[in-house]
């Protein structure tokens, strides 16, 4: 293991091919459910991240064990890795050889490994304001590379959605230009959770900017340490302190939706929740909100009386009455 980060390469059409092969094989063995599962695995992770055949060596596998075990669960990357070992075998039934052993997991408890039940790392919730620096800070493409960066990033903190989900985008099966809408199908989703996101003019304008004349993915070409390196520096240049990821965009946003007043069941499907107590999760207690709380529930206290200006007969006079009033 290398412990360096690995750099993507374009998907060959072999490994595509190959993979498309095994899965047919694979849904006709196994339940829907589980097929359709195995098939997210490919599409959205193994497959962007190794690219072709040669790219499976024992150092970016292990490359690919320490990336994902930073954003899931040892359990759902035990299954990852299960799916790529069913594949090496279905390989070398087909004549395919030289391919490497898929070692286990390390135990839990060695260093940079969580424990089954660890809870993830929390998303630090940045400021608005921070975020509007952040963008326009961040140059449209990519320095080291050239893919576009500013309009993921727009993307991301517009609508919420999660890195991989933008990442698997294609035209014009998720979006058309020109189109007020975005189809999130339930194989780039990590909830499965297929619905139509509206979009505001900000996303639709990003969306626009990087949408293919011919069809493909929206943001090809681009990897995570692309992004990773893009909003570090553009951090540095905006002088936003403090270690920053994509994910915390998400949160960000996420945060700013759920304390905005707005009905929960709509942030949880803007952000792909399919369960408020997910979403709630993003809600933060605040005066504001217990104000907002007590007025919801109280009547309004009535308005005092005005108080008479001395000196006048009137005023005067309607004054000794109240006082006798009261008096009595």
């Amino acid at each position: 293991m290398s412990g360096r980060r690995t750099t993507r390469a374009a998907v060959t059409a072999d490994l595509a091919s190959a993979f498309a092969s095994w899965l047919a094989d694979y849904e006709a063995t196994h339940a829907t459910g589980t097929a359709e599962t195995v098939t997210m695995y490919v599409e959205a992770h193994l497959l962007p991240f190794f690219g072709a055949f040669d790219r499976f060596t024992p150092a970016s596998i292990g490359d690919y064990m320490r990336e994902r075990i930073q954003v899931v669960t040892r359990s759902t990357l035990r299954k990852e890795l299960s799916a790529l070992r069913q594949f090496f075998a279905w390989c070398v039934e087909h004549g395919t050889h030289g391919l490497p052993v898929v070692p286990p997991l390390p135990k839990a408890g060695h260093p940079g490994v969580r424990a089954k039940n660890a809870r993830r790392p929390s998303g630090t919730a940045r400021q608005e304001t921070e975020v509007k620096r952040l963008l326009v800070a961040m140059p449209e493409r990519s320095r080291r590379t050239g893919e576009f960066v500013r309009p993921f990033f727009t993307l991301l903190w517009e609508t919420g959605l999660r890195e991989s989900t933008l990442l698997a985008l294609r035209s014009p099966e998720h979006y058309k230009k020109g189109a007020r809408r975005l189809f999130i199908s339930r194989d780039i989703d990590k909830a499965r959770f297929e619905r139509w996101v509206p979009l505001t003019a900000a996303a639709r304008a990003a969306l626009d900017r990087v949408c293919p004349r011919a069809p493909g993915l929206l943001f090809e070409g681009i990897d995570q340490a692309t992004l990773r390196q893009s909003l570090e520096a553009a951090a540095r240049a905006a002088g936003v302190k403090g270690a920053l990821s994509p994910y915390d965009l998400r949160h960000s946003r996420a945060s700013q939706l759920a304390n905005s007043g707005a009905p929960l069941a709509g942030v949880a499907f803007l952000l792909g929740h399919k369960h408020l107590s997910t979403t709630s999760l993003y809600v933060h207690t605040n005066e504001k909100a217990a104000v907002e709380a007590l007025g919801a529930v109280m009547p309004r206290a009535r308005a005092p009386r005005p108080v008479a200006r001395a000196g006048g007969h009137s005023g005067g006079h309607k004054a000794r009455r109240a006082s006798a009033n009261e008096g009595t």
